[in-house]
């Protein structure tokens, strides 16, 4: 008999009416599946629960008609987008299962049907028939929520795959027992081929026909049981919980974020008699693909099974070729359709000529760079909080955007030198550059201190200061003046020396002490003192540096008295001012994470003009108040509604330490505070840094950029506003805080009277602000 072509066969094929319509089923639910979202006729991830329909106001979930053909959900969004959004979702997650599926049961059953008998055999075999004990949908909701269900898509294919690897390693087992005793696998053996050769070679190739048909019925199976987890509340990212008292008082409502079909029918199912049409879509689109892949599966096995498909020809480099195409496809197909690409579309939105809109009015001149107190400071928290009164934020309630106290504000009235004095009592060698003020430390002082140089390290008690020393390894916490000229002069590397035209912030609280109280240790001047520097000054005592720290390092206390005479200039002020934090929030959907709150920050108020010359802080942190005030703005104009409660807050000096410990809202001892600060985004480098205090949230922020095209790195140091310095590093003051600060680096003029907005980027703004926002998004949303 001549062999039939290919095309004769598939003519044959033709003739079974299931096995057309069921291919023509999955071929049209695969196009969907690529293409849907393309098509989607509204964001699906919007939520508008009351809209303005042909003149009538009409509240959500509105019925089908020609605006929404599908209807809407409770949440207003469009049924038709997202079943044509979940389609991808939905059916790639099934796609990647029902491959690891295979791949697991094709390699433990070739191996146990291969050696029937053998302990391998009777350890699958034995963990099948445990694993067939539990009901598949028990099985798979613990390891959902094993993996952790806000682990998104991941989550569902670990246990989708984990659930049904059984039945086909089943399968693969009986025709490997069935194929091992075949005359040309007893002739191979007798050719002298090893194991390995023969499954390569003879039993893996004939059992791709079966493998194909398999892969159809297994689909089917797949997402049956991802519409039955979906019935159950329990589809990707978790969704929330709120309750709608416009509807009922009381009304609990669930929804979710990631449009799929699961998700769907989950949370609409229960209006199946009062809004027929609301769970009728997810429910008919399971029913129709689960369908598909069933006629299609049953109808490639009889295709199969009369001898009209050959696929043992195919090599399996080329089979394992087309599984590794596919799944790359999946994984592509998944990172465009998660809550995180979904994002990446509305961040893209973030409107940076709005934002050089903030920064033009905060850096104007008569905004004097807008120090902290009445006129230009508070005229800045004015315009601020009437851009939170515009992006709809919620106020506190005292019925205002504003949180007052009072600020304690420093004043460089001369900036530090020092002075080495010759026997007559003139100045010999003055050292100026390398020598400024401590930032972490704040002190009254004003003029001429003189007195003799002292070397100190390694103290074992609290020690007494008299003289102008020199601090080779502490922070100065063990030290306390007993006199007028008293100076400690920290060592620190060159690059570390601070500004000399800013006066270092006040830290009242952490340190211990109240503005205005009596205390020896607010006259004690802290400063620093450069390496190079320092070298200078050792030397003209006879002392090396690198032997003083070998001392150090051997436990040594040095407590050296010299006989040279050294003089300080330095001049610094502070004074009590009023002070206001600009605070509104977006309340959070979801009820479950009622103290789980997000706090967006920047500081924004700046230094007082001096000698005429004015900080206008473009950069320094205008920048930071631009990006958060448009990401607020842009929230409103996407109708974008948290899961968790989202705080803005713009800080005046310390602003954020009066607000960590006189929160203005209602908290318990269970409530987290998630910090984002924001601070010189606009100038600088290609690059973005960031500096976290807790875990993940440094990683998930370097997701965000990547996907607007920015690079980031670890910023050295950061001084949060809810910790406090000890020592040579930072202790969190409230266990419930944690945060992340994101900067730029490079900006050799940010904080300066260069700091115009003439040398700011709008490209390194758009970017920071795009990375930024869609992290938030996805923080907030978890």
């Amino acid at each position: 008999m001549k062999p039939q072509t290919f095309w004769q066969r598939l003519a044959r094929a033709a003739r079974d009416r299931s096995f057309i319509i069921g291919a023509a089923l999955v071929a049209f639910f695969l196009l969907t599946a690529i293409l849907g979202p393309e098509a989607a006729p509204y964001n699906p991830y919007l939520r508008d629960r009351v809209q303005t329909i042909d003149g009538e106001l009409q509240r959500a979930p509105i019925p089908p008609g020609s605006l929404y053909p599908l209807g809407t959900d409770d949440q207003g969004r469009d049924m038709l987008s997202m079943l044509l959004h979940g389609a991808r979702q939905t059916l790639v997650i099934a796609f990647v299962a029902m491959t690891v599926r295979l791949l697991l049961g094709l390699l433990l059953g070739t191996l146990a049907g291969w050696w029937p008998g053998s302990l391998f055999d009777r350890i699958v075999t034995g963990l099948i028939e445990f694993l067939a004990a539990i009901p598949g949908l028990i099985l798979a909701i613990l390891l959902v929520l094993a993996v952790g269900i806000k682990r998104g898509q991941i989550s569902f294919i670990v246990a989708l795959s984990l659930v049904g690897w059984g039945e086909v390693t089943q399968t693969v087992r009986g025709y490997v027992l069935t194929i091992r005793n075949k005359l040309y696998i007893l002739a191979a053996r007798a050719l002298g081929l090893g194991s390995a050769q023969i499954l390569s070679r003879h039993v893996l190739p004939n059992l791709l026909s079966t493998l194909l048909a398999l892969a159809a019925l297994e689909m089917g199976g797949v997402l049956l049981l991802l519409g039955e987890l979906g019935f159950v509340h329990v589809f990707v990212g978790g969704g929330g919980i709120y309750t709608d008292d416009a509807v009922q008082m009381g009304h609990t409502v669930h929804y979710f974020d990631v449009p799929d079909w699961g998700a769907m029918l989950g949370t609409s199912w229960r209006y199946f008699r009062s809004l027929p049409w609301l769970p009728m879509a997810p429910a008919l689109a399971f029913f129709v693909t689960v369908l598909g892949f069933n006629l299609f599966g049953y109808g490639l096995q009889r295709f199969i099974e009369k001898g009209r498909f050959h696929p043992s020809g195919w090599s399996l480099i080329r089979f394992f070729a087309v599984i590794a195409l596919l799944l790359l496809g999946a994984r592509t197909l998944l990172a465009s359709t998660g809550i995180e690409a979904q994002y990446t579309d509305l961040a893209r939105q973030f409107d940076v000529q709005r934002a050089w809109n903030d920064i033009s009015y905060l850096t104007r001149p008569e905004l004097e760079g807008r120090p902290t107190g009445p006129g230009p400071g508070f005229q800045a928290a004015g315009y601020i909080a009437y851009q939170f009164e515009q992006a709809g934020l919620t106020t506190l309630t005292n019925g205002t955007y504003y949180q007052s106290h009072d600020a304690v504000c420093g004043r460089v009235t001369l900036e530090p030198s020092l002075e080495l004095l010759g026997q007559d009592g003139a100045a010999r060698l003055r050292l100026d550059q390398g020598i400024s003020f401590d930032p972490q430390r704040h002190f009254q002082a004003e003029g001429i201190r003189e007195g003799k140089l002292v070397i100190l390290g390694n103290p074992r008690s609290r020690t007494a200061i008299s003289e102008i020393a020199v601090l080779l390894d502490d922070d100065g916490r063990h030290y306390q003046t007993v006199s007028a000229n008293a100076t400690l002069l920290r060592l620190t590397p060159d690059h570390d020396l601070a500004r000399n035209d800013i006066a270092p912030t006040f830290d009242g609280i952490f340190g211990g002490l109240s503005f205005g109280s009596d205390y020896d240790n607010f006259s004690l001047a802290h400063l620093l003192i450069g390496e190079t520097a320092a070298r200078q000054l050792l030397a003209e005592a006879g002392l090396d540096l690198d032997e003083l720290r070998e001392a150090l390092e051997a436990g040594e206390r040095i407590d050296l008295e010299t006989d040279i005479p050294v003089r300080v200039e330095v001049g610094l002020e502070y004074e009590e001012l009023p002070g206001a934090n600009v605070i509104g929030y977006f309340p959070g959907a979801d009820r479950a994470t009622e103290g789980d709150r997000i706090v967006v920050a920047a500081g924004y108020t700046g230094p007082s003009p001096k000698d005429g010359a004015i900080y206008p802080g473009a950069d320094d942190n205008a920048s930071g108040v631009a990006v958060m005030l448009e990401i607020a703005r842009l929230w409103r104009d996407l109708g974008f509604e948290p899961k968790r409660t989202v705080v803005f807050a713009a800080f005046d000096e310390r602003g954020g330490n009066y607000f960590v410990n006189h929160s203005p809202f209602s908290i318990t001892p269970s409530d987290t505070w998630t910090t984002v600060f924001i601070q010189g985004v606009g100038a600088g480098e290609p690059r973005l840094a960031r500096q976290e205090i807790g875990s993940g949230l440094a990683l998930a922020f370097d997701q965000s950029a990547r996907r607007f095209g920015a690079h980031t790195e670890e910023l050295a140091e950061w001084h949060f506003f809810f910790t406090s310095e000890y020592g040579s590093g930072y202790v969190t003051s409230d266990e419930s805080y944690s945060g992340l600060a994101v900067t730029r680096p490079g900006d050799d003029l940010s904080g300066r009277p260069g700091d115009s907005l003439e040398h700011l980027d709008p490209a390194l703004l758009a970017e920071a602000g795009q990375a930024v926002a869609h992290y938030l998004m996805v923080l907030s949303s978890r």
